[in-house]
């Protein structure tokens, strides 16, 4: 899908929540799990292998009929399984919106787009930040008082691209000089949650 598409679509479920500004109900969400992550190859074509690790994340929603919108943040250090001592911190800031549906009076499932940020910090080499974009979806029970518990899969597509902050010479001969050097490298997570949410009317 192109990136215009999730743009476009973005907008129109947003617009149209704005438009209900009357439901009134917000949510705050936090989130626990694993990451999973794909392989990534710079553009020397060396291969990384990242570790699965746990995350944690939190987002803030405004609830309308049939869908929502939101922020959302999250965590997780991972390290490269060959070489263990190479950390990467991985910071994400997502703008999101879902279409909400429920399957009974206390079940809600969801799907929702999402558009913003992964803060790569390495700890071998400068830290940068990428275009990331993606998709998730789940369900929240309603446990009373306000309370929702959940599931959620979420993947998140960052694009890799430090051409403009990594020097790196065109010597084939020089076999660790872009060690770290992408060149729009699509690098996937999938982040499977168990969720608690709280919703309130302000």
């Amino acid at each position: 899908m192109k990136l215009s598409s999730i743009a476009t679509i973005l907008a129109l479920v947003v617009s149209s929540s704005v438009s209900a500004a009357d439901y009134g109900d917000f949510g705050v969400s936090i989130y626990g799990g694993k990451t999973y992550s794909s392989d990534i190859k710079t553009s020397r074509h060396q291969k990384y292998e990242l570790e699965d690790d746990s995350h944690f994340g939190i987002s803030v929603d405004k609830y309308v009929p049939e869908g929502r919108y939101g922020f959302y943040y999250g965590k997780t250090e991972t390290q490269l399984t060959a070489y263990p001592l190479n950390k990467v911190e991985m910071e994400y800031l997502l703008f999101q919106s879902a279409v909400v549906r429920p399957l009974t009076d206390n079940l809600d499932v969801y799907l929702g787009l999402q558009l913003g940020a992964t803060f790569v910090d390495p700890n071998f080499i400068d830290s940068d930040t990428f275009f990331a974009s993606g998709l998730y979806t789940g369900f929240e029970y309603n446990l009373g008082a306000g309370f929702h518990l959940g599931a959620e899969a979420r993947w998140i597509a960052t694009i890799l691209n430090n051409n403009s902050k990594v020097t790196c010479d065109i010597d084939p001969e020089t076999q660790n000089t872009c060690s770290w050097h992408f060149d729009n490298e699509v690098m996937s997570q999938y982040q499977a949650s168990a969720t608690l949410s709280y919703r309130f009317s302000l």
